[in-house]
């Protein structure tokens, strides 16, 4: 059997009956539900589309059959018994199963759902469903719902069936889709331990749109346009393309990580020092736990960056980031911009001197705020990192004192349209950045002294926090 294609009911699904394909072959195995798959995430909304196109359809039904789509299963043999491993379908396999169990216990699939996140929706939604349709569920026929199934006996052309297809519920995300890419190419005795590292991480577009800005706004090799935030589908291909797709599976056991390392040579020898103890943001990947890895490397320095109440070396850091940067309106586009030179100056120097690269990081990213006449747009940014190739000075610099100075020569001129608006934008950022400068707002030739004020208030910030740490 190579890729077979049937039709059936859900109740002869669960029932797991014999299945006759459309050429005359037998699809027969228990339903079962790899641990790495997505956790089950349907809710209310999702729950109440598919009621309400169910009861539309029993209560006045047309002469066929309902008809809920197709999944996609990889039929394995193991030692004892056939699997058929759910890839695409889970959700609403799961929210059948749950109707079919309250209409008639016993008569939904025996599934097992290791995530403590699908087993929390799943007694969430069934509670709900209970209270709502617990004695209101004889017009449901499980016999008149119809399903294609999908199946094949290799994993890699399961997966390519999924990774092509999206079907209704909750769309599947580019970190969705890679996360089925990536979790076969592990051995499988590792895919359980690194479903469960994949599953901690949540939700991770946040995450890889930052990486993404990283990868692709490479100046000096080569700079590619990512597609508009409001382009869902493009920017789910992006994804794909560079985090799975462009990955090399030839070593996919192979971690590889690419540091940037400093070696010292003595009289007796040589010293090797490794300024960031992780991966290269921009590095190539391999497939499965290369890339996993990589993913959990960045995902854990990004929170600890950004939720860092407790960690008293990122005090100072902590405070210009959430009263500032969190606080400054219509500035949305930046800080996305300055997340990504964050995490990737993390990855290259270390957080030690962090405040510091903050603060002329700040000075750099956000210049297009007092530089534009009136707003930041999202095609703003990639047009600033052409002409200031902000994230490879980071790359270019061999230690932070390098990196420092790249940023420090930058140069730029703010421009006076409606910094005499109280009401503007632009107006509310500039009293909002001096006042956490602690910087007294001249408002006579405010544009021209814009940049001077900045530059010397980081450096007296600087020298009252070498005081203060006896540095």
């Amino acid at each position: 059997m190579g890729v077979v294609v049937a039709s059936c009911s859900i109740a002869e699904l669960f029932a797991n009956q014999p299945i006759k394909t459309s050429d005359g072959q037998t699809i027969q195995g228990f339903l079962h539900l790899p641990e790495y798959q997505r956790s089950y995430c349907w809710q209310t909304s999702q729950l109440q589309r598919l009621l309400t196109d169910l009861r539309r359809h029993f209560t006045q039904p047309p002469p066929h059959k309902f008809y809920l789509g197709s999944i996609i299963l990889h039929q394995e043999q193991r030692e004892h018994e056939t699997r058929l491993n759910i890839i695409d379908g889970q959700q609403r396999l799961t929210t059948m199963g749950l109707l079919a169990w309250l209409q008639n216990p016993g008569s939904e699939p025996k599934l097992s759902y290791t995530s403590l996140e699908s087993q929390k929706q799943i007694i969430a939604n069934l509670a709900d469903l209970k209270q709502q349709y617990s004695s209101d569920l004889d017009w449901l026929d499980t016999e008149s719902i119809n399903i294609t199934l999908v199946v094949t006996c290799s994993e890699d052309d399961a997966y390519r069936f999924f990774e092509t297809q999206n079907t209704g519920g909750v769309r599947l995300t580019g970190p969705d889709i890679i996360k089925a890419h990536h979790l076969r190419a592990t051995t499988r005795n590792q895919q359980d331990d690194y479903a469960r590292l994949w599953e901690s991480l949540g939700e991770l577009q946040p995450l890889v749109d930052i990486i993404l800005k990283a990868r692709y706004w490479q100046y000096k090799l080569d700079f590619r346009q990512l597609p508009s935030y409001r382009e869902t589908s493009k920017v789910r291909d992006v994804v794909v393309t560079e985090l799975a797709e462009n990955t090399t599976s030839e070593q996919s056991a192979k971690d590889f990580l690419y540091q940037q390392i400093r070696i010292t040579r003595t009289a007796i020898g040589t010293i090797q020092e490794t300024f960031a103890g992780g991966y290269a943001m921009r590095q190539p990947l391999n497939a499965g736990i290369n890339t996993i890895n990589y993913l959990h490397y960045f995902h854990s320095l990004y929170h600890r960056l950004l939720n860092s109440k407790s960690d008293p070396e990122f005090t100072d850091f902590d405070d210009f980031y959430k009263r500032l940067i969190c606080k400054v309106d219509g500035c949305g586009f930046l800080k996305k911009l300055f997340d990504s030179c964050l995490l990737y100056y993390v990855s290259c120097f270390g957080s030690e001197q962090l405040f510091e690269a903050s603060l002329w990081l700040f000075r750099v990213v956000y210049s297009p705020r007092v530089i534009n006449k009136v707003s930041v747009k999202e095609k703003t940014v990639p047009a600033f990192v052409q002409d200031n190739p902000v994230l490879d000075w980071i790359q270019m610099s061999y230690n932070h004192s390098q990196c420092i100075e790249r940023l420090s020569v930058y140069s730029y001129s703010a421009t006076p349209d409606n910094l005499e608006n109280e009401r503007s934008i632009k107006k509310r950022f500039v009293n909002d950045v001096f006042n956490w400068f602690n910087i007294t707002l001249q408002e006579s030739n405010l544009a021209e002294s814009y940049d001077t004020e900045i530059r010397n208030a980081i450096s007296l910030k600087l020298k009252k926090r070498e005081v203060r740490y006896g540095r």
